[in-house]
């Protein structure tokens, strides 16, 4: 570890070791938070983390079209067929995806002041509970204010133009002679399926959004905890090492002190350190006495 970039005005071995020692606790936390920072794979677990996450209105787009039935209104358009099929996907699809970019803008706030902010770190360390409760309260709140901003903005009639646009795709969708070929391949291929394989799919289908996002809300937790716990074991560590040095130097300073001692003039030296007036004649002791209050009044 090189401490020196925490403070580069280390002169030689000494100076690093008492550098050490004088560490106050921030300094070490700093280095402990920079030490478990390095070690850290960001990236892979946050792109496993994303990954999971962004399948979910997949998903829900995919479930929502295969078990919708009948007629729909996308865009101040009402729709049939296929069409509403795939209408009713890209709404719950849509909805779940605006849902999730709102949790994703908490999350990154609440990121970014992890980093930048030693106050935030001390309180998701002292209280991982009550930190943990207060991400998901926002994301929740985030969750609310986007489904009733949607459900606002689903009530507002669409421009002219998209409801045109909206209502010429329906009709391609449904009159498409190569969809009409691709549903009619599918139908036929799920006649062929057995009634219980059917009931499985459509479950697995059905819960695939909840598992999604709970699989990557399951790898985001644990991979901070695991980071958490990392960066209480280095600090630890370093705590110990303070305390080790400390030891070991109070150590060396009494070594070197008894050393001292067992020349003559060095005993003699030291006695005249530590009552330099001895001997003196009572007058002059006085005058010393005065001059030195006379100074510490000064």
């Amino acid at each position: 570890m090189q401490i020196s970039a925490v403070n580069p005005n280390f002169q030689g071995r000494r100076d690093r070791v008492d550098e050490l020692i004088n560490l106050d606790d921030q300094s070490v936390q700093r280095l402990a938070y920079l030490k478990t920072d390095r070690r850290v794979n960001y990236k892979k677990h946050r792109n496993i983390t994303n990954t999971l996450i962004a399948a979910a209105p997949v998903a829900a787009g995919l479930g929502a079209a295969v078990f919708s039935k009948g007629k729909t209104k996308i865009f101040s358009k009402e729709v049939s067929g296929l069409a509403a099929r795939f209408a009713n996907g890209l709404k719950d699809g849509g909805l779940l995806g605006a849902q999730i970019g709102a949790v994703g803008l908490v999350g990154l706030t609440g990121a970014e002041l992890f980093k930048n902010s030693e106050s935030v770190r001390k309180f998701d360390r002292e209280h991982p509970i009550m930190s943990l409760i207060t991400v998901l309260a926002a994301g929740v709140g985030a969750i609310a204010l986007t489904g009733k901003a949607a459900g606002k903005l689903a009530s507002v009639e669409a421009p002219k133009f998209l409801q045109k646009m909206t209502d010429k795709t329906a009709k391609f969708v449904n009159t498409n002679k190569n969809i009409a070929f691709v549903k009619r391949n599918v139908n036929k291929l799920a006649a062929k399926v057995p009634d219980a394989l059917k009931e499985i799919g459509a479950l697995a289908l059905y819960f695939a959004p909840g598992f999604l996002l709970l699989g990557g809300l399951i790898h985001s937790l644990s991979f901070r905890t695991a980071v958490n716990r990392d960066f209480n074991r280095n600090y630890s560590e370093l705590k110990e090492k303070q305390l080790n040095l400390s030891r070991a130097r109070q150590r060396e300073l009494q070594i070197e002190n008894d050393f001292l001692k067992t020349d003559a003039q060095n005993r003699e030296d030291l006695a005249l350190v530590k009552d330099p007036l001895k001997d003196l004649p009572d007058d002059v002791v006085e005058k010393v006495e005065e001059i030195r209050d006379n100074v510490e009044q000064a």
